[in-house]
């Protein structure tokens, strides 16, 4: 199971994550508060550890942009949170991007929309709508195709996400204090998820 923690805007995170070892790292070049500038994620890019899958997050943004950044931070994945269509993804696919797209879900009918993109994105990331309490596993519960789920996960919760046997969870305010990643938070999830790969492994 993939593990994601993004979010990160400080090289200290880089190194909490070396020790951690999630499989993937999230930098945002969209909006937020935690959008990190182009400079500050090529040195956490070439500090974090080879093992470690960089993923730049953008929302609606033009695409020259985005291949832009993608080119010279050289990312693993560019992770497309907006109403980016199928020839936007099409066009980073033909230039060897890999692509997590994001969909937010708040009906089951959101569900079958996000299932179009299995066919063209490398992963589909089921979000829930950007400041919403929705319990997402009530609607997440209904795809019957891989998925990473993100929105509302925390040590205390992630029980019930893992549960739904997702291909990845993506983890980011829940693994904060005062706005900044906090290791033991960090640590929590990780220890969870690979409780969680044991017992798979005995039921399976």
């Amino acid at each position: 199971m993939i593990v994601k923690f993004c979010g990160l805007k400080r090289l200290s995170d880089i190194e909490m994550c070396n020790k951690l070892q999630p499989d993937m790292i999230g930098l945002i070049f969209a909006q937020s508060p935690r959008k990190v500038e182009k400079d500050l994620a090529k040195e956490m890019i070439l500090a974090k550890s080879p093992s470690i899958k960089s993923v730049g997050v953008f929302k609606d943004q033009n695409i020259s942009e985005v291949i832009e950044i993608a080119t010279y931070l050289q990312l693993d994945f560019v992770q497309l949170h907006g109403k980016e269509d199928y020839k936007y993804i099409n066009h980073l696919k033909d230039l060897g991007f890999k692509v997590i797209k994001a969909i937010e879900v708040e009906r089951q009918e959101d569900i079958t929309e996000a299932k179009r993109y299995t066919e063209i994105a490398d992963f589909v990331l089921l979000d829930r709508p950007k400041g919403s309490s929705l319990d997402i596993t009530e609607i997440a519960k209904f795809a019957d195709f891989a998925y990473i789920i993100a929105g509302g996960i925390t040590p205390e919760n992630i029980d019930k996400y893992l549960n739904l046997n997702p291909v990845g969870i993506d983890v980011s305010s829940g693994i904060e204090t005062d706005g900044f990643k906090d290791f033991t938070k960090m640590k929590k999830i990780i220890d969870k998820v690979n409780k969680y790969k044991v017992g798979e492994t005995k039921n399976g």
